[in-house]
């Protein structure tokens, strides 16, 4: 059987009363040798930290580090910037032709599961473990396995959200949703529609990930994904499924309310631009967006931001959504892995504040991390500060699901025939037969 690796989404609540951020004593830290620390040895050490996004993110916590153990250096090097993808295909050339580096970050469960299951990754379980961890007493955010291993530490946390136009929400005197359902998402998109032809004004915006395909599964407190839970079968016979797809066609097709589709793969339209530029009124959407909400210098923030939770499928449900931790890792080819692991505990923990994200460090404070978050931002004044505060506070995520090292087979699979169906080839039935076929054949192959 092939491998298979559990899932980054977390069973826990995002709350604003947790424990106050205490100092680098309250963090264990491992020893970089065993039975010993660098700075006792007086073994000068660098490892090279390869990621994607500026240098100015990360640079407070690699300076706190290596004030904290001089005799370690993080050396930052952003391969793409701002281009995930780019920079995890550069980095697979390097891996490859034996190019030295230490760590880096995933940001997806395709991403994690290609690379843990070809044995890039180093498991963790022996550094956990000489240092005396308990993950879940240290971590909100479940992490990815495989096989029962664990190769990460949590990065970057938060759920899936809505960002809504608070300017055009005032205008048509729609309150900020504390709580709502996808019906109710629904009319205010369409209340939110305004013009005709190249200048209209759409209530909602949806891109072509897999995730504006799965709207509905994801405010499930289980099977979220393509595959079940259990990762044994295609998750087609689940309801949600084809009413998420059902919700996207009819928000363009019948209430036309939300960008179509076909103009966002042909015009290749850049999501940031379709919501800052006021062309479309809301947008589901990942955490990292909290911060762009204040504005950065190639997009201005021209209105303020409110934040609302995912919608619910029924009036009444528990508020879950989509989300977890990026995974910070280590090169199973590092010549420094000890060292290396005590750089991500340390970002993980007290770190992660620095580089104003939001951290699945149970001891921070998520009040202080909001306002660090905002208070970082170009117009700190564009952000709702209430809205998003209250959103990450009722919001739930699942416990984590297993999924398979072929996901990322899957997925392209998924979305080319959910496209067949939002480009009107094919209707929904013959869409969900042929996803319940075509990707069963995948899953089969890889038994």
């Amino acid at each position: 059987m092939k491998k298979k690796v559990a899932s980054l989404t977390a069973s826990a609540i995002l709350t604003a009363g947790l424990l106050s951020a205490c100092g680098s004593a309250d963090t264990k830290q491992p020893s970089s040798d065993p039975g010993k620390d660098p700075a006792a040895t007086g073994q000068k050490v660098e490892i090279k930290f390869i990621n994607w996004e500026p240098p100015a993110v990360y640079q407070p916590a690699i300076d706190a580090f290596e004030k904290k153990y001089p005799n370690i250096k993080v050396k930052y090097v952003p391969l793409v910037e701002n281009d995930s993808n780019e920079t995890l295909k550069k980095l697979d050339m390097m891996y490859a032709s034996d190019e030295a580096f230490d760590v880096f970050s995933l940001n997806s469960t395709p991403n994690f599961s290609q690379r843990a299951s070809n044995g890039m990754l180093e498991p963790l379980d022996s550094y956990i473990g000489k240092e005396g961890l308990k993950y879940e007493d240290e971590y909100k955010a479940e992490q990815m396995k495989v096989e029962g291993k664990r190769y990460s530490l949590p990065g970057k946390f938060g759920p899936w959200l809505v960002l809504l136009n608070k300017s055009q929400l005032d205008a048509a005197n729609l309150p900020v949703p504390q709580s709502w359902t996808w019906d109710e998402f629904r009319d205010y998109a369409k209340k939110l529609t305004s013009g005709e032809g190249a200048t209209k004004q759409y209530g909602a915006h949806f891109h072509t990930w897999k995730d504006y395909l799965l709207l509905r599964k994801y405010s499930g407190s289980s099977n979220q994904g393509i595959m079940n839970d259990e990762g044994k079968a295609v998750d087609a016979d689940n309801p949600l499924m084809k009413q998420s797809l059902q919700l996207r066609y009819d928000m363009e097709n019948v209430d036309k309310s939300v960008t179509p589709y076909q103009d966002v793969i042909t015009q290749k339209i850049p999501y940031r631009d379709q919501y800052f530029q006021g062309k479309a009124r809301m947008m589901p959407t990942g955490p990292w967006m909290i911060a762009e909400a204040g504005g950065t210098d190639k997009i201005p923030a021209g209105f303020v931001s409110a934040f609302a939770p995912w919608p619910t499928n029924n009036k009444g449900d528990d508020v879950y959504s989509f989300g977890g931790a990026d995974s910070l890792v280590i090169s199973a080819k590092s010549k420094h892995k000890q060292e290396a692991y005590q750089f991500i505990r340390f970002l993980s923990t007290e770190g992660m504040a620095l580089t104003k994200q939001l951290s699945a460090w149970k001891k921070a404070d998520l009040e202080k991390e909001i306002d660090a978050i905002i208070a970082s931002t170009k117009s700190p004044d564009k952000i709702d500060k209430a809205s998003l505060l209250n959103t990450l506070k009722v919001t739930k995520l699942p416990n984590p699901p297993t999924v398979v090292p072929y996901d990322a087979e899957l997925e392209k699979a998924y979305i080319a025939e959910a496209e067949s169906y939002l480009l009107k080839v094919s209707d929904l039935d013959t869409t969900m037969a042929n996803i319940k076929t075509k990707l069963k054949k995948i899953v089969d192959s890889n038994k």
